[in-house]
């Protein structure tokens, strides 16, 4: 339940909204872990930046699907040989 409250709040539509999630989460929160919300409001500065993008955008940012993706495809080239006696050899293989 915890992470289901925090992703209300970097998953709203808008600052506003994000806002208003941070405070019901502070209030369902807040007493047992307090230093979830101090964080949060702390670095609102640099966390709210995250608002001002489209949101095809903020969820490629949010998720990481896309980068686990790439880094699977990597290791099935790459599983087959442990050691590359150089750099240009892991390259030439990929």
């Amino acid at each position: 339940m915890l992470m289901a409250d925090l992703k209300a709040v970097y998953a709203a539509a808008d600052e506003t909204a994000a806002l208003s999630a941070l405070d019901d989460f502070e209030e369902i929160w807040g007493k047992k872990y307090p230093r979830i919300t101090a964080s949060w409001r702390e670095n609102w500065v640099n966390l709210s930046r995250y608002f001002k993008f489209p949101d095809a955008v903020c969820r490629l940012i949010y998720t990481t699907n896309a980068i686990e993706g790439f880094n699977r495809q990597l290791r099935k080239v790459t599983k087959s040989k442990s050691v590359f006696p150089t750099d240009d050899s892991l390259l030439k293989m990929l």
